[in-house]
């Protein structure tokens, strides 16, 4: 059974795949992330590798959607460090360039860049980098893509700059599996829950988990699409191995909360 990507080829997705499960793993790639969670509860994918939080635009909300459902798990990450390029079909010095392309998450990361060097150059927005690299490969302007150096060997570009991103900019993949989560033993644990609406609803679960000496690394709030007024919380806890009780804390917290989706615990990220 192939393991499922976003795709298409090319991306970051893959690179990240191809380092957290290895070269030889069957890899399917696809369009959208709700089609990543569709592969997986439907049996025709083993795993998904999803992307979940990006330092420059924080968490992503299709992926915090999809393991609202209730139906998946998590069983490990990855953090890779995103380096972006700017490719062109044949040579071209930066002056030349009048067309850029990439997707809103990587023209944000070359902000900077773009603004320093390519001063009122349009920009055009696609669906992902690798589809950026397509765009560019048959496109008749001086135009030139933004993204992982790996697509401009799959589709025959030249990198014209290296490194364009801004500093300190990352990537983080979540491995998604079907079902309960399996509480193997790890570091970390993903909850996501619906606090009730009434006065001092999130000071209470909040210090569920401080009286536990429980460290939450990541707290974020939205809006549950279906009814506006209730937020959804998705947090990471640390030391999760230390809970001996997960089931009793799950408990106490389900006391202030619409819903609980407990995603289970796995080991803190490899970081490339």
């Amino acid at each position: 059974m192939s393991y499922a990507i976003l795709g298409p080829r090319g991306t970051f997705s893959e690179a990240a795949a191809r380092l957290y499960w290895g070269e030889q793993v069957d890899l399917e790639a696809v369009d959208t992330i709700e089609q990543l969670f569709t592969l997986i509860e439907q049996d025709e994918a083993k795993r998904a590798l999803i992307p979940l939080e990006n330092s420059t635009a924080g968490l992503i909300n299709l992926t915090i959607d999809g393991l609202a459902a209730g139906k998946f798990h998590i069983c490990g990450e990855i953090k890779i460090a995103v380096q972006q390029h700017l490719m062109t079909s044949r040579q071209l010095s930066l002056k030349d360039i009048e067309l850029v392309v990439s997707q809103p998450v990587a023209l944000l990361q070359c902000d900077q860049f773009i603004k320093n060097n390519l001063p009122g150059v349009r920009i055009e927005i696609t669906d992902s980098t690798a589809r950026a690299a397509q765009i560019v490969k048959n496109e008749s302007r001086r135009a030139a893509a933004i993204g992982h150096q790996e697509a401009s060997r799959l589709y025959g570009l030249h990198i014209i700059a290296s490194d364009i991103q801004i500093e300190n900019n990352y990537t983080r993949f979540i491995e998604v599996a079907k079902g309960e989560p399996t509480n193997l033993p790890g570091d970390k644990c993903s909850i996501i829950f619906t606090l009730k609406d009434r006065p001092g609803a999130l000071y209470n679960a909040l210090g569920i988990f401080a009286a536990r000496n429980l460290n939450l690394s990541k707290i974020e709030s939205k809006i549950v699409r279906d009814t506006p007024g209730n937020y959804r919380f998705y947090v990471e806890v640390d030391n999760a191995d230390q809970v001996n009780e997960l089931p009793s804390l799950l408990k106490q917290l389900s006391e202030h909360c619409l819903d609980i989706i407990c995603l289970g615990t796995y080991a803190r990220y490899m970081e490339v």
